[in-house]
């Protein structure tokens, strides 16, 4: 039997980071910077319940000066990647989720699934998990506040350990 060669994988594609197809924007979603995430922008701490501090009624209010970190590092996977549908956008699928590092050497990948206000929706959910059921990609979802791990026993021990 005859084999198909492979077409080889566009510049900086991966794996674990297909390339986005088609160019996407934030538009009006602002919910990395609602309070659903953790993080400082210019010496002023955002958390669950807290908004970032530059958060105004037209989005960020230093857009062209946020931080390096969290801001423009922060990996919207929904944005950045062609691997969720369109009304996956956080602000219409009320999910958060982003790339994160574990291992020893944290380069390792997996998906960082937070709620935005209201617990997941079981579509969402399911999409979610079979994205991690076809790809072997770990899982870390928040399911009404709570955490759920999906992928190696290593990942699910480094991820509760991080938790206490």
């Amino acid at each position: 039997m005859k084999r198909k060669a492979r077409t080889p994988a566009p510049a900086g594609a991966t794996a674990e980071r297909p390339p986005r197809k088609t160019r996407r924007t934030c538009g009006p979603c602002t919910a990395c910077c609602e309070g659903h995430l953790e993080g400082r922008a210019h010496g002023h701490h955002f958390y669950l319940g807290r908004p970032c501090y530059f958060l105004g009624g037209a989005g960020c209010s230093i857009y062209r000066d946020r931080p390096e970190d969290p801001c423009r590092k922060f990996n919207c996977v929904w944005l950045t990647e062609d691997i969720l549908p369109e009304w996956f956008r956080p602000d219409k699928s009320n999910v958060i989720v982003a790339r994160g590092a574990w291992g020893p050497d944290k380069d390792r990948p997996y998906l960082k699934v937070t709620e935005r206000g209201s617990k997941i929706d079981s579509v969402a959910l399911n999409l979610l998990y079979m994205y991690h059921v076809q790809t072997r990609t770990p899982l870390s979802v928040q399911v009404d506040r709570g955490w759920n791990h999906y992928g190696p026993l290593e990942f699910v021990q480094e991820m509760q350990k991080n938790a206490d």
